[in-house]
């Protein structure tokens, strides 16, 4: 099946392929990864990629999936459907980020106006007793910060908007 999979606004087209076992194949492109599933009795997931397990919290939505795995965060994953005839994905760093789920703002290190270096700390919100870092997808000036510390937000809220430098 080709989907694709949009993770924080960048698409990733792929075909997935489900193996006899419950795993899937991923290939994109020439690169292959075998990734498989198990359900933890504690609610969270064990997820392997490749053999390298990682433990995440998953919340399903409406539309998407979210995803919080420690030291990296939550984000978004969405499933998109394609047909052989739709091309690869084009992706790149939006300059609005959203809310990846509910949630309240706890932390705001920037001001609009301020410029900033790709990876650098935007946000921190929580969500879900789970603390949450946004960084900067590239280098960019803040354009607006949308909400202050303590500001709670729904679902694919916008929290920092960016502007060329």
């Amino acid at each position: 099946m080709h989907v694709r999979y949009v993770i924080d606004g960048v698409a990733h087209a792929l075909v997935a392929t489900r193996g006899s076992d419950g795993g899937v194949q991923l290939r994109r492109g020439q690169r292959s990864l075998s990734v498989s599933r198990e359900a933890l009795p504690d609610g969270r997931w064990r997820i392997s990629i490749d053999g390298r397990p990682r433990v995440v919290h998953v919340a399903a939505g409406a539309d998407a999936v979210f995803v919080h795995a420690e030291g990296l965060g939550a984000f978004e994953v969405e499933r998109q459907t394609l047909s052989h005839a739709t091309g690869g994905a084009a992706g790149g760093a939006s300059d609005l980020l959203s809310a990846p789920m509910p949630g309240v703002v706890i932390a705001v290190p920037v001001a609009a106006g301020d410029t900033v270096r790709a990876g650098q700390v935007l946000m921190v919100i929580e969500s879900m007793k789970l603390e949450t870092t946004l960084t900067a997808p590239r280098d960019a000036r803040v354009k607006t910060v949308h909400h202050a510390v303590g500001a709670s937000f729904a679902l694919k809220a916008p929290l920092i908007t960016l502007e060329d430098a």
